[in-house]
């Protein structure tokens, strides 16, 4: 509890006195489609993106095309700039309602990103084609090295020449920004970027899970936060909710090993509100938090979160870990794995 203390506190003092390069300011603003939610600063030169994203994958779950447009629409309505994707979310189905709903008419309005799971060099390439065809674009805002498992898959994944391809990709011009995500361990992430000083190379963004669990196990926010400051990465939330198992659901993670009835209902039981857990993660010095919306009242309603954000203190935001603390855990967080 005393190194959660700790941290919270120096996190928001530094969210609170401007020292993270305006990392965690807001800056509001509008565009030829409307009034466009606060934004943050993403990156070291300076891009600023909504500081709410739309998620992708949780896009690509209605096989309704006409529903996938409406909450497109819906989005930039609500004034969201900054859209999530990956390759392979729904077998490309994600990405080619980007491609078909968002990019034609309001690319260059938006900050557009997405990922590639690739295990090698040969893999990564084509999903950088398929994407960017998928997309219906000709560059990147942002692309990650996706899904990063173990230490092992790291390895291989450096050896297989991925890392290479990315540095390529954004040396000619096919993105703007590179970074990589995962969400199974924070040693994994430690790992990489351990890899990455002893070559010389930053990357310009991690995405990975923060909420009110994740400090009380195997914590992202203790751990990797921190090293990311140092180095002025811009740091993408997920996993806000933790998907949904927060409130006792199975989610795509879940593995079958875990009994539905073993998932408990946090949400419910600790007396948590959906605000509570977004404007807990919104307080952290992140750049955006990323939010999958399968429909369009779960997007209304997690926008407005942003809309009248009011940053936590220190000493509340102790408290929505502390009323946590007895759900955190693998069973809430089964997308994380304890690594020796």
């Amino acid at each position: 509890m005393t190194t959660r203390r700790k941290f919270i506190r120096k996190a928001s003092a530094l969210t609170s006195a401007g020292l993270l390069t305006n990392w965690s300011l807001m800056a509001t603003d509008r565009d030829q489609i409307g009034a466009v939610l606060p934004k943050r600063q993403l990156t070291r030169d300076g891009a600023m993106v909504t500081a709410f994203c739309l998620g992708g994958y949780h896009l690509g779950i209605t096989e309704d095309p006409k529903y996938a447009e409406k909450m497109v629409e819906r989005s930039l309505e609500l004034g969201v700039r900054f859209f999530d994707n990956a390759r392979g979310y729904h077998r490309g189905r994600s990405e080619e309602y980007m491609g078909r709903f968002l990019t034609p008419k309001y690319r260059d309005q938006i900050f557009l990103m997405t990922k590639s799971p690739a295990k090698t060099a040969d893999d990564a390439r084509r999903h950088l084609d398929e994407s960017l065809k998928a997309l219906n674009t000709d560059q990147l805002d942002l692309w990650q090295i996706h899904a990063l498992d173990t230490l092992e898959d790291i390895d291989n994944r450096l050896a297989n020449g991925v890392l290479d391809v990315f540095l390529d990709a954004k040396e000619k011009g096919k993105t703007r920004y590179i970074g990589f995500t995962g969400h199974r361990n924070p040693k994994v992430h430690l790992h990489l970027l351990s890899i990455l000083a002893e070559r010389g190379i930053e990357l310009d963004t991690c995405q990975m899970p923060l909420n009110v669990c994740d400090p009380s196990f195997e914590s992202f926010q203790i751990h990797v936060l921190p090293e990311l400051l140092k180095r002025e990465y811009g740091i993408l939330a997920m996993k806000t909710m933790s998907g949904g198992s927060m409130m006792g659901k199975r989610i795509d993670t879940t593995p079958a090993s875990l009994a539905t009835e073993d998932i408990p209902d946090m949400v419910s039981k600790a007396g948590f509100s959906f605000r509570e857990l977004h404007q807990y993660v919104y307080s952290l010095p992140v750049s955006a938090l990323v939010s999958g919306c399968d429909t369009i009242d779960k997007l209304d309603y997690n926008v407005s979160s942003l809309s009248d954000f009011k940053e936590l203190s220190p000493a509340v935001m102790e408290e929505l870990v502390a009323r946590a603390k007895p759900f955190a855990g693998y069973n809430v967080e089964n997308y994380k794995r304890i690594l020796g």
